[in-house]
């Protein structure tokens, strides 16, 4: 995990489907290449309160945590067992580097030491369970 792989809101890009992908693979929230449309248009980081710098992160806003975040928030905490705004509570309290050296030991696959995906129940690399993820499959 890299600074740059942390978006503004605190969803860490590394453990997304889409940086994770073989084929089209992001390059991260706020690294210049291809990435989602949606990461390309982040409300988050197009937030007018960030006055045009689109690395400053959520908590270093008054209005934090906004509506927009709130709701990042409940999908998140509700789906895959990740919290956006603890995520960022934290890097502001124990700062950038040590989440990044904390989250990339959280994160990683028991059984074969890849990063695990927040948006799949198995590790991408060796098909073991995902811990972490909660979301029930629709029927």
């Amino acid at each position: 995990m890299k600074p740059l792989h942390i978006a503004p809101c605190g969803i860490i890009c590394n453990i997304c489907h889409g940086f994770q992908r073989n084929k089209n693979t992001c390059v991260g929230c706020l690294a210049d290449g291809n990435k989602a449309y949606r990461c390309d248009i982040c409300s988050f980081k197009m937030c007018p309160e960030k006055k045009g710098n689109s690395h400053f992160f959520c908590f270093d806003c008054e209005k934090f945590p906004c509506r927009r975040l709130n709701n990042l928030e409940k999908r998140y905490v509700t789906n895959y067992s990740e919290s956006p705004i603890q995520n960022l509570m934290l890097i502001r309290e124990i700062g950038l580097d040590a989440f990044i050296k904390q989250e990339t030991i959280k994160w990683l696959c028991p059984v074969c030491g890849q990063l695990l995906c927040v948006h799949k129940n198995k590790c991408l690399h060796c098909g073991n369970e995902n811990i972490f993820y909660k979301r029930k499959p629709k029927n």
